[in-house]
């Protein structure tokens, strides 16, 4: 059988974080047939050993791989928990939703819109911004079940109307390894601290 880093997110057998690194730039480099960029591979490595990580890089950076590797790296970096990518609106999410299929394996991904509830115990969960936020509100603090969450567009965190959704994750998800991504998200410096802070 041909190995695929989505058989991690059955939560069995699962690699070293090391080994499991490895394994993903192996599999991005002969599935893909595809180098990883240096900015690419400091993030996977970043994500490996369970930090944080922005991408504030241009379209066609690469950002989406990146996603992909916080997505499958989850069940080793903080096990036991559920990883959540989020999209600023619904046909983002839903478009998210069937190519993470895709690559994941439906049975692997769920969505939850507000308007539409699929798979909602999946490993993975794509959802909007205001899903996320709703789901840490509930259940906040350092034993929440969400161990990584990938937020695409980022920059809506300074949104005066809807920058609440992408905050509030940020302020009670502590034990939480984020990855933020935007390619016109500008100083991240703020953001960084915000990070180390918690």
């Amino acid at each position: 059988m041909t190995f695929h880093p989505a058989q991690w997110l059955s939560g069995e057998k699962l690699p070293e974080a090391d080994d499991a690194l490895t394994s993903f730039i192996e599999f991005v480099e002969s599935h893909y047939g595809i180098e990883p960029y240096p900015a690419q591979l400091d993030a996977f490595m970043e994500l490996a050993a369970g930090s944080n990580v922005i991408m504030a890089t241009p379209t066609g950076s690469g950002k989406s791989l990146v996603a992909y590797a916080a997505l499958c790296l989850n069940p080793i970096v903080n096990p036991g928990t559920r990883s959540y990518y989020t999209a600023p609106i619904k046909a983002l999410v839903s478009e998210k939703f069937f190519s993470l299929g895709e690559e994941l394996g439906h049975e692997n991904v769920g969505m939850i819109t507000g308007d539409s509830t699929i798979n909602p115990d999946a490993p993975v969960i794509c959802c909007t911004a205001e899903i996320l936020a709703n789901v840490a509100l509930r259940n906040p603090g350092p034993n929440a079940s969400v161990g990584a969450v990938v937020m695409d567009e980022f920059h809506y965190y300074g949104d005066p109307e809807r920058g609440w959704a992408w905050q509030v994750p940020l302020l009670t998800l502590p034990n939480t390894q984020f990855l933020l991504m935007s390619a016109t998200l500008g100083d991240t410096s703020h953001i960084s601290k915000l990070l180390e802070d918690r």
